[in-house]
């Protein structure tokens, strides 16, 4: 039965997975930075827009940072997969055909295909309008899967267009914006990675209801290139992986040089790869002189950052000795304090963690490897904790018990930190005896600085290429 126009209470299924994308983003994501919230308007029907690069790891992020369970359209072929099709029925995804998509075990492959794609792509288009009318949300990966490219999947499907007009025009939805996501992750299938969410402005979809009463089509894909545009203004798009990776050093060095306490550097720096992404691909892409220079000095920094024992383009916060000596007594305290909880985390968790860490190695595709490794612990680490639970309470009882279900998970986030303390130690001590290479980290300080120059010609070439257009 539809509801009223507003927004639905969540049923308490939905309430859970809420709090449990938001516990595995915290758990397994060193930081997310969400820029744009003020976007998603807080009582109206909204269909989300997002690219879609790391497998089931993308919604789990944007539940988790929205705090918010819009119903996901799914392709019907994940379905297929004995045990996904479970976690797939439980989150309440809707099944969606893509074009050319293929249903085993026909007689008539072609014209039942056609058919049962037909149907299921219907059902899924009802759906959506029951849940948009009912004040609910939506989320589509227009891109039409996941993919392992550097660059936007362009021009989008034009799937979300027409169930949005198709709703409005039919009656079925009375009001319906849509808002495009955007994620970039410092690095797809790592564990404790940065990751950034922008929010783009929202699009009125009644303002394309109108021309879509004339001519449907032309308003579909005119409402479909908007949303193209809208979705590339929020997502980073490269040439390649080679230009992904100079232009994510690039931007890196330059936003912790700025400012290496910001709390939302990461963000800063996913927006600044977009500007300079846009200012390549005028350029050329990475076959142009402008991506050539870059190149050439984060290449530069790479080698003194090298000669000085590092090769993380990030250590440029530690080309300031007295910012390393005055880190190492806090960082030494830290780790001597979380050192016996962090061997106990480590012990408790090893199960999990390694089966994470195997799956990681042996899943090839970096688009799916953040999803085996989560997969795989959200089913082992449940599992681990209830065996030494039993096995704590034929020995000690009930309290045994109940201790060992708190030592697990408790534990396992001190390993964690514990972890991170002593990675960020090692990198103050190594980085306190620069001071004593004094050549060195004068060419390292000069080669950043370079790096830097080269990134603000860039920024100023794109802000003056905006301000002609307009």
């Amino acid at each position: 039965m539809r509801g009223q126009q507003g927004t639905p209470r969540p049923n308490m299924r939905a309430r859970f997975l809420v709090r449990l994308c938001q516990t595995v983003v915290h758990v397994f994501m060193r930081r997310v930075d969400v820029t744009g919230s003020s976007h998603v308007p807080p009582d109206r029907p909204t269909i989300f827009i997002s690219n879609h690069a790391n497998g089931l790891a993308d919604p789990v992020v944007l539940i988790g940072q929205l705090g918010t369970f819009p119903r996901f359209l799914v392709a019907q072929s994940l379905w297929r997969i004995r045990g996904l099709s479970l976690l797939l029925k439980f989150a309440m995804c809707v099944p969606v055909a893509r074009r050319g998509e293929e249903n085993p075990g026909q007689d008539n492959p072609a014209a039942t295909n056609a058919a049962t794609n037909a149907a299921t792509n219907a059902s899924a288009f009802d759906t959506c309008h029951e849940v948009l009318h009912s004040g609910g949300r939506v989320c589509i990966f227009p891109e039409g899967g996941v993919h392992d490219n550097p660059r936007l999947a362009l021009p989008l499907k034009t799937g979300t267009a027409r169930i949005a007009l198709e709703g409005l025009d039919s009656g079925s939805v009375d009001d319906l914006v849509i808002v495009p996501l955007g994620i970039t992750y410092e690095e797809r299938g790592r564990f404790r990675a940065q990751v950034a969410l922008q929010i783009g402005e929202a699009i009125e979809v009644r303002d394309f209801l109108d021309s879509y009463r004339v001519d449907g089509p032309e308003a579909v894909r005119s409402l479909t290139h908007t949303l193209g545009e809208a979705l590339a203004a929020v997502t980073r798009s490269h040439s390649s992986w080679l230009e992904a990776e100079v232009v994510h050093a690039a931007a890196e060095v330059t936003v912790l040089t700025r400012d290496p306490k910001a709390r939302d550097s990461f963000a800063q720096q996913a927006t600044l790869q977009r500007v300079i992404g846009e200012a390549l691909s005028n350029d050329g892409g990475d076959q142009g002189r402008a991506f050539k220079g870059l190149e050439a000095r984060v290449d530069d920094l790479r080698e003194r950052l090298d000669a000085l024992g590092t090769h993380t383009p990030a250590d440029v916060v530690h080309l300031d000795p007295q910012h390393a000596r005055r880190r190492i007594a806090l960082l030494g305290v830290t780790s001597a304090a979380l050192a016996p909880s962090g061997v106990a985390g480590y012990v408790l968790n090893a199960l999990p963690a390694s089966v994470s860490f195997g799956l990681g190695l042996r899943v090839k595709h970096p688009a799916w490897q953040a999803t085996a490794k989560g997969g795989s612990a959200l089913v082992t680490l449940p599992v681990t904790w209830g065996i030494e639970a039993w096995l704590a309470h034929r020995r000690w009882g009930r309290r045994g018990a109940l201790v060992a279900l708190l030592l697990g998970p408790i534990t396992g986030v001190c390993a964690i930190a514990w972890t991170a303390s002593i990675d960020e130690l090692r990198r103050s001590v190594r980085a306190s005896g620069w001071a004593r290479r004094p050549e060195g980290l004068i060419a390292a300080r000069l080669s950043r600085d370079n790096v830097i120059a080269e990134v603000e010609r860039l920024e100023s070439l794109t802000t003056s290429e905006e301000m002609s257009s307009h």
